[in-house]
């Protein structure tokens, strides 16, 4: 008999086949996958095909945000993921809404959901996510059961510690999979599949107990027969990973003889985990296990699918329309991993005006009040990962695309030591000058530094000599004794180490980051930082673009975007394209002479 699983991750709301920013069509989405999924079930009746979600698919895209606005009843995602999977499991960004939101989510599902290593402890969730679920399926040769179960990082108690912290407990993962899968395959499970919510990394910090990125670890369970992961956003089978422990099988798509998919971020890929099984005897054997990723791009789209979410696709058009303000010129994020950029800076400034606000009250303290962002968008995900809003009118889904997650804005205290070490951690995004003259680490949460954590002070003028080693790496774990920074000023004076400054942040910058975690913080708004960027928008802003930092040493670099981003360099900037290299980026020559 042969058993298929359909697996998904990282979808984070990418359903319809329609690109809300750019306002174009798109040839990825989960409408894609599902006509892909419903073609194969009708092709081949007498396969048993079971479909999963491995978690971050309530976060992401504006269907998403549609769905936070619109309340119960008039959820738009829940069709579909109705309509789709057999069974989910939870990612980190199911949590950023807070855990009533999510229950109440979950109560218009109808799959089975289940994660194994979170303790939702006194709150109803603890009734309706199962650690694990066993299906059991008729087959001319009698009942097979297929178990399920799901873990999420331990990391969700940092990052989202604003919605979580005293409300649930986290197991490590390894440890959990481990214990549960054995306890599945007591309970007569035959064969048992994962869906780890968490990347493949060799990198020791992520495979000692308490890692983000364990996946590897679990290949090595026994009562483990396939693995579906996730989180990072990368691709398995991929060749360009090689294992540290075991054998890996490429053609096969297994390691350590477990068949095992990545299928990416927003539909683009599909997962396929292939079975083929016997009764005997002692039950049902294995005869052949693998794994393969269906690219979504060669997949024709139903039209009776988009026939039937059209009627949705309008409401959230709709809700995207509202103009909310204007811009004079063009804002993006192509090069904002080194040049200033307005995109960027615009979320500095809706959060020091709100801070500004509260100092005024007498809320807050009158100290100095210091803006930073990161780029979310800035092609860690692919060519069209970036921000783009052209000059003129501002739309909701503009605005919403400056500033993508539910993050809370929190506002924190800290004194001129905490300030210099949150620099070197953005200082440590660069590479010592070499031979071939590139400037910055890869944007991979693998095995780079994404440019999500990479934060710039805007209120502040500081200078960077990366010729010494990075102190941090991309997670901000200390890797070096070494200091880039030899330059910090604020309003012209230099910045000493008991200086005070009031910083608005956000709960996944706080939490996540070890030398801000014992930061004071002044106050936690109700208020995501979304919105709060959003109500800046339609108060018609007017900042200055500012550029507060410099690099030595001088000199020509090159640095890697979306080939796109030659249609937006400036007159008068240091920068030139070179030449395209593959997958719609290029190398660009950058003049910091």
């Amino acid at each position: 008999m042969k058993l298929t699983v359909f697996a998904t991750t990282d979808v984070h709301g990418a359903v319809y086949p329609y690109d809300y920013f750019s306002g174009k069509e798109k040839n990825t989405s989960l409408l894609h996958i599902k006509s892909y999924i419903d073609r194969y079930r009708e092709a081949r009746p007498d396969e048993m095909v079971l479909t999963v979600d491995n978690g971050d698919i309530l976060q992401g895209d504006v269907w998403n945000d549609y769905d936070f606005e619109a309340g119960h009843g008039h959820r738009l995602l829940p069709r579909i993921i109705n309509d789709t999977y057999d069974v989910i499991g939870i990612g980190n960004h199911e949590f950023n809404f807070g855990l009533d939101y999510l229950h109440s989510v979950y109560g218009g599902l109808r799959p089975v959901i289940i994660n194994s290593n979170v303790d939702f402890m006194d709150h109803p969730l603890k009734e309706r996510v199962l650690p694990y679920t066993i299906l059991e399926k008729e087959t001319p040769e009698g009942m097979i059961k297929i178990g399920f179960l799901s873990v999420v990082p331990t990391q969700i108690l940092k990052w989202d510690a604003f919605h979580l912290e005293g409300r649930l407990n986290v197991s490590d993962m390894r440890t959990t999979v481990e214990k549960t899968a054995a306890e599945m395959k007591a309970a007569g499970a035959d064969l048992t599949i994962l869906l780890s919510h968490s990347g493949l990394s060799k990198n020791p910090d992520h495979l000692k107990k308490y890692g983000e990125n364990q996946t590897l670890l679990m290949t090595m369970i026994r009562d483990v027969d396939g693995i579906v992961f996730g989180h990072t956003h990368e691709f398995f089978p991929d060749r360009d990973f090689d294992v540290s422990i075991g054998t890996i099988d490429f053609k096969r798509g297994t390691i350590n003889n477990k068949p095992m998919v990545q299928p990416g971020v927003y539909g683009s890929h599909a997962g396929k985990l292939s079975f083929e099984v016997e009764r005997t005897a002692e039950g049902w054997q294995i005869r052949h296990r693998s794994a393969c990723l269906i690219d979504t791009q060669e997949t024709q789209l139903d039209p009776r699918l988009t026939d039937k979410y059209e009627p949705f696709h309008k409401k959230v058009l709709e809700y995207l329309s509202t103009p909310i303000g204007e811009i004079d010129s063009t804002w993006h994020t192509y090069f904002s991993r080194l040049f200033p950029s307005k995109a960027v800076q615009v979320v500095a400034e809706a959060g020091k005006a709100y801070t500004k606000r509260l100092i005024e009250t007498g809320e807050l303290e009158n100290l100095p009040v210091l803006g930073f962002n990161a780029a979310v968008k800035a092609g860690r995900d692919g060519p069209h990962d970036f921000t783009v809003l052209e000059a003129g009118p501002v739309t909701l889904a503009e605005a919403i695309d400056l500033y993508k997650h539910a993050n809370a804005l929190i506002i924190i205290k800290i004194d001129g030591t905490t300030l210099r070490e949150w620099l070197e951690w953005s200082a440590s995004q660069f590479i010592i000058p070499d031979g071939d003259g590139f400037l910055l680490r890869s944007n991979r949460s693998r095995d780079g530094f994404p440019g999500y954590n990479y934060d710039t002070f805007f209120d502040l003028d500081y200078a960077f000599d990366i010729t010494h080693p990075p102190k941090y790496d991309s997670t901000a774990k200390q890797i070096n004794d070494s200091r880039r920074v030899f330059e910090v000023k604020y309003m012209g004076r230099g910045v000493e180490d008991d200086d005070e400054f009031i910083v608005p942040a956000n709960n996944y910058r706080v939490s996540y980051t070890p030398f801000l975690r014992d930061a004071e913080i002044l106050h936690e708004s109700k208020a995501s930082v979304r919105d709060i960027v959003i109500d800046y928008m339609r108060s018609g802003p007017q900042f200055e673009l500012r550029d507060p930092m410099r690099i030595l040493p001088r000199g020509i670099y090159r640095m890697d975007t979306a080939t796109k981003a030659k249609d937006y360099i400036m007159k008068g900037q240091p920068i030139k394209h070179v030449k395209e290299t593959e997958n719609g980026f290029s190398h660009y020559e950058i003049n910091l002479e």
